[in-house]
């Protein structure tokens, strides 16, 4: 109707779009056709070099992706210039199965475009979203498996981040290397340890990776499962003899990182694999300090069983009870109180628990300190 009132197809909106990018983005085939049968341009690029033909691949669009690469002169190779990604990566990113067949079958799609920038490559993108059926075609293509994006990352490395145990199970049978690491030092098994995929850290073991292997930052595998509480990949990981005490540089261990987190499980498990659960970082801090300034009871009622100094101070003069108490965690200052800590003790600027309390408005800890006779003054 609008265009037998003569009404203009060849306007652009203010972000860009012409007629036809707009049709192809949300599927409407016959507007596409009748457009592309005005004369509208079916190759215009928006700035950032998008057209007609990525929002139809992106999309999946199939019907839209046929009838523009049945136009002779449809530019289907041409890369988004803020990513340099192109139709067929977005197809593969999105999982469009039946558009990334109807795109191999096109002599002159550059399906095995190098990576330039951190998006990766088809194939990189395929398994990072866990496109199974892609992944396998791309590999019938001959794709190199390997490439790395320009930080050091590949397909393995992601899929393992992901969890996606097809696709590493797929690519270990393609002889993927599983130790490559990344620029930083990181590496798959790290990745799947970190993210609590236990299935593919099995995976991984079964292929002998080197299960110690530690991060630039001194971090590794194990440190990481404790942190972030993956009881199951920690007791995993403790069955291979990993070393339980390996430290970061500033002398941070994965018992610190459990009680630091509230993890009271794997605590558990490092207290019976007899870790020092005094071990101090480079700053004093130590895992009941952690514990008491995250205000995680369980642990330090745990860490007390087990004998551990509640009056160790850090460089600086702070100990747990002023943590504690500098955050409103009473019921861990009736616990240290308990244990007869001293509540007047000074860091090396003078100030003491009962003032930390006041500074931050914690009226009840203030009041539990004045009714063991802190001196106020």
């Amino acid at each position: 109707m609008l265009l037998q009132a003569n009404a203009n197809p060849h306007l652009k909106t203010s972000d860009g779009l012409n007629a036809v990018m707009i049709a192809s983005y949300y599927g409407n085939y016959e507007v596409v056709e009748l457009l592309i049968s005005k004369g509208v341009d079916y190759n215009y690029q928006r700035e950032d070099g998008v057209n007609a033909f990525m929002f139809a691949c992106e999309n999946g669009h199939t019907q839209i992706v046929e009838l523009l690469l049945k136009v002779d002169t449809i530019y289907y190779n041409v890369p988004q210039r803020n990513s340099l990604g192109n139709a067929f990566m977005f197809a593969c990113e999105s999982g469009h199965t039946q558009i990334v067949e109807l795109l191999l079958k096109v002599d002159t799609i550059y399906y095995n475009v190098p990576q330039r920038n951190s998006l990766g490559n088809a194939f990189i993108l395929a398994c990072k979203n866990s496109h199974t059926q892609i992944v396998e075609l791309l590999l019938k293509e001959e794709v190199d498996p390997n490439v790395q994006k320009k930080n050091g990352w590949n397909a393995f490395v992601l899929a393992c981040q992901n969890g996606h145990t097809q696709i590493v199970e797929l690519l270990l049978k393609e002889q993927v290397d599983p130790n490559v690491q990344m620029n930083d030092g990181t590496n798959a098994f790290i990745l799947a340890c970190q993210n609590g995929h236990t299935q593919i850290v099995e995976l991984l073991l079964k292929e002998q990776v080197d299960p110690n292997v530690q991060k630039r930052s001194g971090l590794n595998a194990f440190m990481l499962a404790c942190q972030n509480g993956h009881t199951q990949i920690v007791e995993l990981l403790l069955k291979e003899q990993v070393d339980p005490n390996v430290q970061k540089r500033s002398g941070l261990n994965a018992f610190i990182l459990a009680c630091q987190n509230g993890h009271t499980q794997i605590v558990e498990l490092l207290l019976k694999e007899q870790v020092d659960p005094n071990v101090q970082k480079r700053s004093g801090l130590n895992a009941f300090m952690l514990a008491c300034q995250n205000g995680l009871t369980q642990i330090v009622e745990l860490l007390l069983k087990e004998q551990v100094d509640p009056n160790v101070q850090k460089r600086s003069g702070l100990n747990a009870f002023m943590l504690a108490c500098q955050n409103g965690h009473t019921q861990i200052v009736e616990l240290l109180l308990k244990g007869q800590v001293d509540p007047n003790v000074q860091k090396k600027g003078g100030l003491n628990a009962l003032m930390l309390a006041c500074q931050n408005g914690h009226t009840q800890t203030v009041k539990l300190l004045l009714k063991e006779r802190v001196d106020p003054n």
